[in-house]
């Protein structure tokens, strides 16, 4: 603003020398008042002209047309004209680019107009390059009217190649994050690079340490084309042993070649500026401008921002290596899993459904009134049987825990007859040991509350196990106590306490990992996976509480945790307390089909539902059912979902889309011997009305056929 100051105050200094010149030659004589005015107002003319010639901003006067009539030494210096090849040529003609010659001719009208402009924009020297400038144009007036056009031209270049070199910066790095092929992100980069520089000869290669090769991932050449080179004796090649940026001018390149450093591959250039692309020290390849024709095209100031530009695109290759490694590993591990899964979810269909078998069996001899030594066996068989099932459910447990695919039910229940089941499940254990089994519910807590107590009563089971397992003198407690309770919720408390043999307070974090157990021999002497507490912490961690425990070597272990409860309405509690007990005669002539393959276990299933009074027909596979159920009416299906020739799923499927209303709306309760999360999705997506796990409970399978059957 000083600068345009000083302008319009030489052009009144201008005119008022005219005016006083004028005036003295009219008169006859001068007084001295006279000459020293005149002589300060020459003073001060001269020192504006200096100060606007040595101003470090490019100036020029014009006329209103545009015509220079006055450029400082900065004008001269920055566009190359000397003041003798512009006076009187128009501004528009002599550094308006063309496709900026709108632009220039309107900036020139509008300024003529009494308007002043202020803009960023980019005009040309002598020798054709391209200059960023800031851009001031301001008319002069004098006395109201305008006398001349004023432009003032700052250098805006170095600050605008820093200004696009961040910008290519930052696209460079979004395009190695959200492209996925390494040839779209060179491209990219190409892309960027050429709103710097012109990219006609240029070239981006990656570096194989092990072949010692140049691969040009790209490659764009007036003169030459490659594929891959090898790195001896190459410029690109010597640039990377030197791990440095270099700016080589011809005589540059003919030195190195004439010292036996590198043998020049395709056509000799003018100029080479190339750049290593390192991370840590360590070159992964390299990037390099280059031109046939103009040495001079590129300087120092180049060099450094190509090597910035070059450190990012090296961070960017690296991330995008690690983020394809990782991606490649992520699939792996999802390949993997799934494997694993699909192996687990055959493992756990084939051994249930032989478990089913052994205790099937074992119930039907349990209810055919064994004699009193055959007792014995039985009892042995089935312990062994249900002890193997806990095995494999822990198992499976732990599989589905580990991926993260195990879900929770919310059903209600009485949390008195879920202790009282409890006791009756674990007395017999505590009496053959001659232990104390005490279970203690606070009388408070409502007998209807909503959970999951399939999975609390894993939990607890694990904890009582274990407390039995462990203890062999004295007493086992199981005590649940309300903790606190809102108008729909209820915070509980379960402790499970013994006076086993303890475990050692070095010990007390470990127990709770997969397969670890507190001592070396723990598993000799004891048995057991090292699976229970570690499920059992997980599942109480994913409820919403924390599973620790308290405990003294040699008087014994106390494990205990919280859980939330939904609570009932009275009236559902009502409903929950008065249930009565199942009447196993309410079956009485229903017409059930089971589709089942395996012989034994289409045997034990066919014993109980006899034994209720069903008539059974047996499908041993879903096709043999479909053509029953065309021909028949029945209550309800029984369908086992792995069959041969059409299984239960794609059975399923064909009755649920029959044209048929008896057919379609059929129901349908599923029998699995599969417990992982794949086909529990399978479960969920299927149209049947239930399932039943295989080994099933008899009272299960009673429930549920009554419920459902029609």
């Amino acid at each position: 603003m000083r600068i345009k100051t000083k302008i319009t105050r030489l052009q009144e200094l201008n005119a008022e020398l005219k005016n006083k010149i004028s005036e003295l030659e009219r008169q006859v004589s001068m007084n001295d008042s006279v000459n020293t005015e005149l002589n300060e107002l020459l003073k001060e003319k001269a020192l504006l002209e200096t100060l606007i010639d040595t101003a470090p901003e490019a100036i020029v006067q014009t006329t209103t047309e545009g015509v220079i009539e006055r450029i400082n030494e900065q004008f001269a210096k920055e566009f190359g004209y000397t003041r003798e090849e512009v006076i009187g040529k128009n501004i528009d003609d002599l550094v308006v680019p063309p496709e900026l010659r709108n632009e220039g001719i309107g900036f020139t009208k509008r300024t003529a107009n009494y308007e002043n402009i202020s803009t960023d924009t980019y005009r040309i020297n002598k020798n054709g390059e391209k200059i960023y400038v800031s851009l001031i144009m301001q008319p002069v007036m004098l006395n109201g009217e305008i006398t001349a056009l004023y432009a003032i031209y700052r250098n805006i270049s170095v600050k605008k190649k820093d200004d696009d070199t961040r910008s290519v910066i930052y696209n460079i790095s979004a395009a190695a994050l959200t492209m996925t092929e390494f040839s779209d992100i060179f491209n990219s980069i190409r892309d960027e690079i050429s709103k710097i520089w012109d990219t006609k000869n240029f070239y981006i290669v990656l570096y194989n340490k092990d072949t010692e090769t140049l691969t040009l991932s790209l490659f764009q050449d007036e003169k030459d084309h490659f594929e891959e080179v090898p790195v001896k004796n190459t410029i690109t090649g010597w640039l990377i042993k030197q791990n440095r940026p270099v700016l080589l001018k011809e005589a540059d390149i003919d030195e190195l070649e004439r010292r036996g450093e590198i043998a020049l591959v395709g056509t000799p250039c003018k100029v080479w500026l190339g750049v290593p692309l390192s991370v840590e020290n360590e070159v992964t390849g390299a990037m390099v401008l280059q031109d046939y024709n103009d040495e001079n095209i590129f300087t120092n100031e180049d060099l450094r921002l190509l090597s910035l530009i070059g450190n990012q695109i090296a961070l960017a290759i690296q991330r995008k290596r690690m983020l394809n490694n990782l991606i490649l590993e992520r699939r792996k591990a999802e390949e993997a899993a799934k494997l694993k899964q699909q192996f687990m979810s055959t493992m756990s269909h084939e051994i249930r459904t032989s478990l089913n078998e052994v205790i099937g069996i074992n119930n039907l001899l349990l209810q055919g009134n064994p004699r009193e030594d055959q007792m014995e066996y039985i009892k042995t068989l089935s312990f062994s049987a249900n002890h193997l099932l806990n095995l494999v459910n822990d198992v499976l447990d732990y599989t589905k825990l580990e991926s993260g695919n195990i879900s929770f039910e919310h059903a209600k229940f009485d949390i008195f007859e879920f202790a009282d089941e409890l006791k009756r499940s674990y007395s017999f254990k505590t009496r053959n040991k001659n232990l104390d089994f005490i279970v203690d519910v606070d009388k408070k807590i409502p007998h209807a509350i909503i959970g999951d107590p399939v999975r609390l009563n894993q939990i607890l089971s694990n904890l009582l196990s274990n407390a039995v397992k462990f203890t062999s003198r004295g007493c086992i407690e199981l005590i649940i106590n309300e903790v606190s309770r809102s108008d729909n919720e209820i915070n509980l408390s379960f402790v499970v306490r013994d006076t086993g043999i303890g475990i050692p307070a070095g010990k007390q974090e470990i127990i709770f990992e997969s397969f670890k157990q507190a001592s070396d021999d723990t598993t000799r002497k004891y048995g057991g996976t090292g699976l229970g507490l570690s499920i059992s912490k997980k599942l109480v961690e994913l409820l919403g509480g924390s599973l620790n425990v308290d405990s003294t070597p040699g008087e014994g272990s106390t494990f205990f945790f919280n859980m939330k409860f939904l609570l009932l309405t009275s009236e559902e509690e009502k409903k929950v307390v008065g249930e009565e007990e199942l009447r196993w005669d309410e079956l009485t002539g229903k017409k059930i089909l089971v589709a089942e393959d395996n012989k034994i276990n289409f045997f034990v299933a066919n014993k109980f539902l006899t034994k209720w009074g069903i008539l059974v027909t047996h499908a041993e596979n879903g096709k043999i059912a479909l053509d029953l159920i065309k021909n028949n009416k029945y209550d309800l299906v029984l369908m086992d979902l792995h069959m041969p020739h059409v299984d239960g799923i794609e059975a399923t499927e064909i009755i649920r889309s029959s044209d048929n209303p008896e057919i379609k709306t059929l129901p349908i309760v599923a029998l699995t011997a599969a417990i992982m999360s794949d086909s529990e999705k399978k479960l969920d997506e299927l149209d049947i009305d239930d399932f039943i796990l295989k080994p099933f409970k008899p009272r299960d399978l009673y429930t549920k056929i009554l419920k459902y059957a029609r």
